[in-house]
């Protein structure tokens, strides 16, 4: 025999008070929304799966999963999990300004020690440890960090959700939005919702070709339209304005960099040095046009991390000279290779408010950009120096080169007076997106 201990939704219970109407009547249209975000994202849900299960990457990583190898890698995987459980309890003091958790540690001594020294009464952002760009806008938006990768099951995010209600932050902000951190939006509604919740989205509409960037950001207007967040930050200016003319609550934000140079960079003697720190070859950046603007001047050197195969064809068959890394560069070491350079390249053909440039400044190395980002519009000197008006024109980028090393010391004590400047703006649009 089953017991229900509570009655189900909409079901009268004998003897009580009949049901409000005006209450079903405001309910329904609720539910059936919730209904019907819950069909797309099963939809989104099994074309994702099925997208994996029918690549190479996963064909060939189950085959190694059910060899001998695979059986191997998994027995040491455990012992280090006992080691790790077993070992000796950790010292030092928690940081209060980051706080870092893969899958496996979630319910650790250290990651809940972590979380608990976050100050109460201020924000709290949330972004992915390996998203780099979003990850560094985050940390010069907001003081305190929580990092989550995207692997949270609605178990994981409900204890999460109640560790942070715990810490009682002032708001809960999301950077990026990787699809699963839609389970701790939903836990921290339930059991928190004295806790406003923001996103902001880093993307461009550019980007509703990529699959994973379109299905996060239907759901994070979608969970904005069901009152579950309160509104969306937009790093690309303009976009604002269009979501909110389509009923999503939106704001725009200025990314920044804190750290304002006092003097250009010490480089090295000899050939120039032009940097080209893209991690990948995506269609809306492209490296090729660098590397051609590259072959235009004299006595320079191409450095980087990662180049693609195409990318080294492209530097023989022009007579650039190159030296790249050949793998990701960590982020705490690009503030040294960036600083090495006489200028760094980020002349791409889509953009939101991208901080590569921003960082590149800040240890006194000027960096060129496209035209479609909100740097330098209210400096006309700066302006003509680093933004090239057509992306895809290799002429014009080494034009901007040549402005670079001639004016370098001056260029940089030129950013100096308008990072003051645009860091206050930035900050401006920040306090507005949480009031």
């Amino acid at each position: 025999m089953m017991i229900r201990s509570t009655p189900a939704a909409g079901e009268h219970i004998p003897g009580g008070n009949p049901p409000d109407a005006a209450a079903e009547r405001v309910r329904g249209p609720a539910l059936g929304a919730e209904l019907a975000q819950s069909r797309v994202q099963l939809a989104e849900l099994s074309a994702r799966y099925e997208e994996v299960i029918q690549s190479p990457a996963y064909r060939i990583g189950s085959a190694i999963s059910r060899s001998p190898l695979g059986t191997l890698y998994r027995a040491v995987s455990r012992l280090r999990r006992h080691r790790q459980v077993s070992g000796s309890p950790v010292t030092g003091s928690p940081s209060a300004a980051e706080v870092h958790a893969d899958h496996a540690s979630y319910s650790s001594g250290e990651f809940l020690a972590r979380l608990q020294a976050l100050p109460q009464g201020e924000p709290i952002a949330i972004a992915h440890p390996e998203w780099l760009g979003i990850r560094s806008s985050a940390s010069q938006m907001f003081e305190h960090l929580l990092f989550l990768r995207d692997d949270l099951s609605p178990a994981i995010a409900q204890e999460i959700a109640r560790r942070l209600a715990d810490c009682g932050p002032s708001a809960i902000v999301f950077q990026g939005f990787p699809y699963t951190y839609q389970h701790l939006v939903d836990s921290l509604h339930r059991s928190a919702q004295h806790i406003p919740l923001y996103a902001v989205w880093h993307g461009t509409f550019m980007q509703a070709s990529e699959d994973y960037a379109w299905r996060s950001f239907r759901l994070v207007c979608s969970l904005q339209r069901q009152g579950k967040i309160r509104r969306i930050g937009c790093v690309k200016r303009g976009q604002d304005e269009i979501l909110r003319r389509n009923g999503v609550d939106a704001s725009f934000l200025l990314n920044r960099y804190t750290q304002v140079p006092q003097h250009a960079s010490k480089v090295a003697d000899g050939a120039s040095r032009l940097g080209i720190w893209s991690i990948s070859e995506l269609r809306h950046k492209p490296p090729y046009e660098m590397l051609a603007a590259a072959s235009m001047i004299d006595n320079a050197i191409v450095v980087g991390s990662v180049a693609s195969q195409r990318m080294r064809e492209f530097c023989e068959e022009f007579g650039v000279p190159n030296d790249f890394v050949g793998s990701v560069v960590p982020q705490s070491e690009m503030p040294e290779h960036l600083a090495a350079c006489h200028v760094n390249l980020y002349v791409t053909l889509n953009e939101c408010a991208p901080m590569l440039p921003l960082e590149s400044f800040a240890v006194g190395a000027p960096c060129i950009v496209g035209p479609n980002t909100p740097y330098f519009e209210d400096d006309p000197y700066l302006r003509s120096r680093l933004v090239v008006d057509v992306p895809d024109d290799a002429s014009e980028i080494a034009a901007r080169i040549g402005d670079v090393l001639r004016e370098r010391d001056q260029i940089v004590s030129a950013y100096k007076a308008y990072a003051v400047r645009y860091n206050a703006l930035s900050a401006t649009t920040v306090k507005q997106f949480l009031d």
